[in-house]
């Protein structure tokens, strides 16, 4: 039987090329190094891996980073490391109360109230379907948000938007929704293109989480953009006050960006 053009390494753009697979080893090799998965053969294993994707697809792909433990460890960082150092960066720019636009399982939002934040100031919206959470047991309110993106009506000083535009086929409309609400400020988190990391590299690579360190089947899109390109978006709706970008983001292959935008 043929496999789909999502079974194997394909988006509506076409197959990728070698180029981005031979990226994507020498990133996983340089990730799992610096973030401390020791497998008995990393580099190895980081082969076999681009191997696997490049010839039967992402989702063999999976099996093999569950097998050989990656998967879990890998999530794990996200969940730990990664919101711990996103909520480290951002806090002090971050003035409540905030409210956590689409924040997914709210990991960095918990990372923040570990550290100070106080509950009673915190709100979260994400698509009910999004995630299989009970939001229930969250220390703060979390609002489903609708297929027109409408946000609460909440009275929130901050908006944090983190790493979430670059997956929405309109981020424009995002945006739009957010302005609704007239919060004083945003702090929006982004990964950014550059010379190092091109678009059809970030597409591969959130492709990869999607697929094999997740089960998402929502499509992968290409809303990826410069630093510069980011800016010019976000200054629509206000003034771009602070753009920051740190290197090593525990768990990601390619930097993040903060801009904080004041309204």
């Amino acid at each position: 039987m043929t496999k789909s053009r999502t079974d194997l390494v394909a988006t509506g753009q076409g197959a990728y090329q070698p180029a981005v697979l031979e990226r994507f080893e020498q990133r996983l090799q340089w990730v799992w190094k610096r973030d401390g998965f020791a497998p008995a053969d990393r580099d190895r294993l980081a082969r076999l891996l681009r191997i696997v994707i490049a010839d039967l697809g992402f989702r063999p792909a999976s099996d093999l980073l569950h097998l050989a433990g990656v998967r879990t460890w890998w999530n794990a960082v996200f969940a730990r490391q990664r919101s711990a150092f996103i909520a480290d960066w951002v806090l002090a720019h971050l003035k409540p109360p905030v409210l956590d636009v689409l924040g997914g399982d709210f990991t960095v939002l918990r990372a923040l109230l570990t550290r100070g934040l106080n509950p009673e100031q915190v709100v979260g919206c994400e698509r009910s379907y999004a995630y299989d959470l009970q939001w229930s047991e969250f220390d703060f309110p979390v609002h489903p948000v609708p297929e027109d993106l409408t946000l609460p009506d909440v009275a929130a000083y901050t908006l944090l938007i983190s790493t979430v535009l670059h997956h929405e086929p309109e981020p424009e409309r995002l945006l739009q929704a957010a302005a609704v609400l007239a919060a004083p400020r945003w702090v929006v988190i982004e990964n950014c293109v550059d010379g190092d990391n091109d678009a059809q590299f970030h597409l591969f690579v959130d492709e990869f989480f999607n697929r094999c360190l997740n089960n998402f089947e929502v499509p992968c899109v290409a809303q990826h953009r410069t630093a510069s390109q980011w800016q010019e978006l976000l200054g629509r709706y206000g003034s771009v006050t602070h753009i920051e970008t740190r290197q090593e983001v525990p768990g990601m292959p390619f930097p993040y960006t903060v801009f904080v935008v004041d309204r």
